[in-house]
């Protein structure tokens, strides 16, 4: 690959870096990849957490390449087609995806990291946003739809008609990051983030995310019947015994993703 590394660690961690200097400027070769990544992320058993991050120190990404666009008016539908592949396939990973900004995340950077279930931001200059109406466009890889599902519309619009962007303090407040601290702290916050999460039932966190992503498109009835079936199958697992018997008594519980 020419724009994304993957390592998967013995704890089923996957690191997943996107390096395109100078600022990580998102063109076609970079939606293939991310595609692809995301894919094969999604049916590899030993992942358990995914983390996505930056190789450079100012942009975790700073949006799609307009230079890149400028000269390709013409194909606008097939590339806002291919982020959508792109983002959705991020979106759909099973395991809980975590994106690490370090540095400035901007329209497509900003929409990579929403199609992540965590965000945690580094503090100190970094920004996040989607500046696209500032151009006369608008966001091309899932902004307009996810972002208002994370923070609310009134906060959404705040920043999509004003194109806004904002650093790691105000982002952590209205919702749009989980978590901001001192950049120095933000590798070890994203691994203790992975370290928590690989502490619990993987097959219960894979039913969780699914059943969230799929009840916030539909009712609240099909909701609750995801709820029943899910939970119907989790009871029939070696973990959930093992989870309800460790709480009983008293003890850590050793949970074997069965």
């Amino acid at each position: 690959m020419e724009r994304l590394s993957v390592a998967v660690d013995g704890s089923g961690v996957a690191d997943v870096v996107l390096d395109r200097p100078p600022a990580n400027a998102i063109d076609q070769q970079t939606l293939v990849e991310l595609k692809q990544v995301a894919e094969e992320l999604s049916v590899n058993s030993s992942v358990r957490v995914v983390l996505l991050r930056s190789a450079l120190d100012r942009f975790f990404a700073a949006g799609f390449d307009l230079a890149y666009l400028g000269q390709r008016w013409d194909e606008m539908l097939l590339m806002i087609r291919a982020f959508h592949a792109a983002t959705n396939a991020w979106a759909q990973i099973p395991s809980p995806t975590i994106a690490v900004v370090g540095g400035h995340a901007l329209g497509g950077g900003c929409e990579l990291a929403l199609a992540c279930d965590f965000r945690v931001m580094a503090r100190g200059g970094a920004t996040i946003g989607l500046p696209e109406v500032r151009l006369g466009l608008l966001p091309s890889g899932g902004g307009t739809t996810r972002l208002p599902r994370l923070i609310g519309r009134a906060a959404a619009l705040d920043l999509l008609l004003r194109g806004r962007q904002v650093e790691a303090g105000e982002a952590e407040h209205i919702g749009l990051v989980n978590r901001a601290v001192e950049a120095a702290e933000l590798d070890r916050c994203a691994h203790e983030l992975a370290a928590e999460l690989l502490a619990l039932p993987p097959l219960a966190v894979r039913e969780i995310k699914r059943c969230v992503d799929l009840g916030l498109d539909g009712s609240l009835s099909a909701g609750l019947a995801l709820e029943e079936r899910g939970n119907l199958a989790l009871a029939q697992t070696a973990d959930a015994r093992e989870g309800v018997a460790a709480f009983t008594e008293h003890r850590p519980p050793r949970f074997v993703g069965a």
